[in-house]
């Protein structure tokens, strides 16, 4: 609205396309010219007022040449293409604040401008700091998690579908360490549990009953058979009830939105976006966890909590080579 008021003339003549492309120029015009610790804009931002922040960015766009706008219009149009949408050019906008944030020191800024940037897009993270040159280019960091780690290109062919197996895995995984665990901790806590989380599945492949914790008036499971078209029904019916709500508007596929979204995770969507990137990053850890425990429960026969005593007694003498031996 700015840009318009300011310099009609120019902008009267213009197509759609540019007239929007201009538009974004004159926002990152306003990012690279406000965001540099000017004290107005500190203040308008701190007052979370948009009458200042418009009459600061109005200020700002005074000495800006319309031929330079249009310009940067232009060059705005060839980076996200004639036909973008307006999402992608607040993808582009919110990108050169969190730069100029990043360049510029500004701590307040970065904390608004790169919440999602930090984690998306060409500006992320990267497993290699500084190696932009080891990503492969089927990694684009529209996915969350992607730090640009494939050294075996399993993701080059159907990268979406990749994603999705690692997020079904690591929520498996994140499930199962935390019932080992649990499982261990009840034991230590007096408990009648089996602190050996892979016994229950033994005594029943074994034909002898298990009781949930130890409690035979809770669940008495002793035919392996029933447990499997039990819990083949039960996650059958979650997989057709997220199936059924991909459709759904709203709707986020292998992830909380519209009708399957009983914790309002997706409410706010930059939040969203960021727990998106937590909860594969603690299934990653998850994934190795359950990989000690397998290592862990073969090698040495005992719970990982009796492990990790093993090893707070005895650290130089009591570790990964020694359990092997």
């Amino acid at each position: 609205e700015n840009c318009k008021s300011t310099h009609r003339t120019t902008m009267g003549s213009m197509s759609k396309p540019a007239l929007a492309a201009t538009a974004a120029a004159c926002a990152l015009a306003v990012l690279a010219l406000s965001y540099n610790q000017a004290p107005a804009l500190s203040r308008g931002v701190t007052a979370r007022s948009a009458n200042n922040l418009r009459t600061v960015a109005a200020n700002q766009l005074k000495g800006v040449n319309p031929a330079t706008l249009a310009k940067v219009g232009k060059a705005v149009t060839q980076l996200v293409g004639p036909n973008a949408s307006p999402a992608q050019y607040k993808q582009l906008a919110n990108e050169v604040a969190c730069a100029t944030a990043i360049q510029g020191k500004n701590n307040f800024l970065r904390d608004a401008a790169c919440a999602n940037v930090e984690w998306y897009g060409p500006n992320r993270q990267n497993w290699y700091p500084g190696g932009k040159d080891v990503v492969p280019p089927h990694l684009k960091g529209e996915l969350p998690g992607d730090f640009g780690f494939d050294p075996w290109n399993l993701g080059e062919d159907d990268l979406q579908e990749r994603a999705n197996e690692e997020l079904y895995h690591g929520r498996w995984a994140m499930l199962g360490a935390a019932g080992i665990l649990g499982q261990d901790v009840l034991s230590k806590m007096g408990y009648p549990i089996d602190a050996k989380w892979w016994n229950p599945g033994k005594q029943l492949l074994e034909g002898k009953p298990i009781d949930y914790l130890g409690n035979p008036n809770f669940v008495h499971a002793s035919n392996i058979a029933a447990i499997f078209v039990a819990q083949f029904f039960l996650m059958a019916g979650a997989e057709i009830y997220r199936g059924y709500y991909e459709s759904e508007e709203g709707s986020q596929g292998m992830y909380p939105g519209g009708m399957f979204d009983p914790l309002k995770l997706a409410k706010d969507p930059k939040k969203m976006q960021e727990l998106k990137v937590k909860e594969i990053k603690n299934g990653r850890v998850a994934m190795l966890a359950m990989l000690g425990f397998y290592v862990q429960g073969f090698s040495t026969g005992k719970s990982p909590l009796d492990n990790l005593n093993d090893h707070l007694a005895d650290p130089f003498n009591v570790h990964a080579p020694t359990s092997f031996n």
